[in-house]
C-alpha cells in the first residue's frame, strides 16, 4: 500500500502510511507530511493496522508535530495506534506520558500519553 493523502472538508489533510514507516521510504513520508502541512490546518495519519514502523518513523512522526506545532497546525492521528508503533516505542525506551509543549501540555500521544 503506497503513501498518498487526500483533501477533506474543514482544512484537514488525511495522510495513510502505507505498509512501512521505516528507514526506506521515510524521505517520501517526510515529503509528503511537509506538502500537506503547507496546505492544511490539521494533518492526519491513518495508519495500516499491520504498518512496519522502525525508530526513523517515529522520529519522523514527533518531527512532524513539533514542525505543526511551531507554525500553530495540528499533527495528528485517527483511529487506533498500530501495535508497531507502541511496540517500537517500549523497545526503545522513548515512552513518556510527561506534558509536552508542542501538544498543548498534555502528554505525548505519540510515545505513549492519551490521543
Amino acid at each position: 500500500m503506497p503513501l498518498n493523502s487526500s483533501i477533506h472538508e474543514n482544512d484537514e489533510m488525511v495522510i495513510t502510511s502505507g505498509d512501512s514507516l521505516t528507514i526506506e521510504n521515510v524521505a517520501e513520508f517526510s515529503r509528503i507530511a511537509c506538502e500537506a502541512l503547507d496546505a492544511a490546518h490539521v494533518v492526519t495519519i491513518e495508519f495500516k493496522p499491520d504498518v512496519a514502523i522502525d525508530i526513523t518513523g517515529v522520529q519522523l512522526l514527533c518531527s512532524a508535530c513539533k514542525s505543526a506545532s511551531a507554525v500553530g497546525k495540528v499533527f495528528t492521528y485517527r483511529g487506533s495506534q498500530p501495535h508497531a508503533l507502541a511496540n517500537i516505542i517500549t523497545v526503545s525506551g522513548a515512552e513518556r506520558n510527561d506534558a509536552c509543549k508542542y501538544n498543548n501540555d498534555s502528554s505525548c500521544f505519540w510515545f505513549g500519553g492519551a490521543a
